[in-house]
């Protein structure tokens, strides 16, 4: 189709939307099984249109195409998939960073009323604003009440929503309490485990508690054993980083269902959902190799993927030639349009058409009878830019080496550094900061490993906002941990081997054991 007739489809289309989206019951009819190719053919001409959009009334925007040497005008003719591929990807160091946040808006300015700032520090502690408009934040809205009114059919008694999330400035816990206030009851108290076993106590079993956080705040909490869990009824969604199937396991020991939402501060907080049928997809992986094999690239990166459905209405997610993902987001009503953003993040995409037959020839088509939904799947695989999660907080090396730079007598000692984050054998995601000392650096004058460890925590939370709001709320047992090796000793007896070296690295729980880990010192929640 021209873009003409493809423009009037989608505002067509919009105004539609628009005169009844406040309904969840148009929003099932977006998401109705059956009409996948027309949700997913509209999302790319939604996204054309934004795209092109951007380029005519973004200032930033229109600047970052002319470096590129690219116009403003997007050639379909070879199709939406191979234009969109001609444009530059955008992140926050070649586009966020180099332009200010009214120039990065539509026509260079920020709308006088109706816009919230939120904030994300990243791996560099420098914080990065984010601004959404009063349309963009009615559709977050409105995409989680859907999302929360799809679960509270199934609940058994009146929900009761505990927001557990880091409240603030930070962009979930804040947008997840003005999402949902007109749909539910619910108590934005933080990752306060105290709170929300008093607030449970308080309003006692009447209600099925939908208590929202990060994975390793929910497992504490179930460990905590002032409250007999048995005579509550608990639903927990989680977001902020990954889980393994151990660690759900154990939460479903206390909450009949567990449920994860991705997304970011960068681009929105909800891209993707957790389903019955993802959830059971992503077990039948980690139990079937062929299945592994035909649709992950697990081998490759050693990590199991977390799978979500995601709307492709709303998003056009692609992968980039380095296995990262780049997402459009195709609404025309953000003020600060997001084209082709790299967040960094490994993954891949695969439509429930091609996954169908995958299924069937590997024996597990019976999974399709739970696929309530025909939304195309995400792999997710984590950080590509060598960062780790820590309870909803992003830490990369280039902080830690900033750290060390920072310091004349670490600078001196230190020979090179290591994030270690493993998997203990309670199912507890564990952060540890290695570093390997220099072949002469017992000699050093002015060194104190002891002194130093706890230097190096104050320093990275000086650093990384994120990060010390992460080690203040984080539950017992789970607070990161910092040694000192000496050369080539503990995790780094095998250092020399590679070109490179390894500044990452993510081990499963029998793995921890053959590295010699030390993890004697652990890092304390105020310094």
């Amino acid at each position: 189709m021209k873009r003409a007739a493809v423009f009037s489809v989608v505002w067509l289309v919009e105004v539609f939307v628009a005169l009844f989206m406040p309904r969840v019951q148009t929003h099932r009819l977006l998401l109705a099984p059956g009409i996948e190719p027309l949700r997913w053919t509209l999302g790319r001409w939604r996204a054309w249109r934004t795209a092109e959009q951007a380029a005519r009334r973004v200032p930033a925007y229109r600047a970052y195409l002319a470096e590129s040497g690219r116009a403003s005008r997007l050639d379909t003719s070879g199709g939406i998939a191979g234009a969109f591929s001609t444009l530059p990807e955008m992140d926050k160091d070649s586009y966020v960073k180099r332009w200010s946040i009214p120039e990065r808006c539509l026509d260079g300015r920020l709308p006088r009323r109706g816009v919230v700032v939120d904030e994300s520090s990243g791996s560099s502690g420098t914080p990065t604003s984010w601004v959404r408009g009063p349309d963009e934040r009615q559709a977050t809205r409105q995409l989680l009440q859907l999302g929360f009114a799809r679960t509270s059919e199934e609940l058994p008694k009146q929900p009761f929503v505990l927001n557990a999330f880091s409240l603030g400035a930070w962009a979930t816990g804040m947008n997840v309490t003005a999402s949902l206030t007109e749909s539910t009851m619910i108590k934005s108290i933080g990752p306060d485990r105290d709170k929300v076993v008093q607030t449970m106590r308080e309003f006692g079993t009447d209600f099925t508690y939908v208590i929202l956080s990060y994975p390793p705040f929910l497992k504490a909490l179930f460990e905590d054993d002032r409250l007999d869990w048995s005579e509550y009824t608990i639903v927990c969604a989680f977001g902020g980083e990954g889980i393994s199937e151990n660690m759900r396991a154990h939460i479903e020991q206390y909450a009949h269902t567990v449920l994860g939402s991705y997304g970011a501060s960068d681009l929105e907080i909800n891209l993707g959902i957790e389903t019955g049928f993802s959830v059971a997809l992503r077990r039948a992986i980690a139990a079937d190799p062929a299945l592994s094999s035909a649709l992950t690239k697990q081998g490759e990166y050693g990590v199991l993927p977390m799978v979500f459905q995601f709307n492709p209405f709303g998003y056009l997610i692609e992968t980039n030639e380095l296995g990262e993902l780049v997402v459009t987001i195709a609404r025309s009503e953000n003020i600060s349009p997001r084209i082709r953003y790299n967040i960094h993040d490994r993954g891949h995409v695969v439509r429930m058409r091609d996954l169908r037959p995958v299924l069937r020839s590997t024996g597990h088509a019976d999974l399709l009878e739970l696929a309530e939904l025909d939304l195309p799947l995400l792999f997710h695989y984590g950080r590509s830019d060598l960062s780790v999660d820590y309870n909803g907080a992003v830490v990369a090396p280039d902080v830690v080496r900033d750290v060390v730079y920072g310091d004349p007598a670490l600078l001196e000692a230190v020979e090179n550094h290591r994030l270690i984050s493993h998997e203990d054998a309670g199912g507890d995601r564990q952060l540890h900061i290695a570093f390997q000392l220099a072949a002469g650096a017992a000699s050093v004058e002015g060194f104190d490993a002891a002194a130093a460890r706890g230097a190096v925590v104050a320093e990275l939370r000086a650093l990384n906002r994120d990060f010390s709001n992460a080690v203040r709320t984080a539950p017992g047992g789970t607070l990161p941990t910092v040694a000192f090796y000496p050369y080539r000793t503990g995790p780094f007896r095998d250092d020399g081997r590679k070109l490179k070296n390894e500044y990452v690295w993510q081990l499963g729980a029998s793995a921890v054991e053959d590295w010699d880990l030390d993890v004697s010192w652990t890092a304390p929640r105020e310094v």
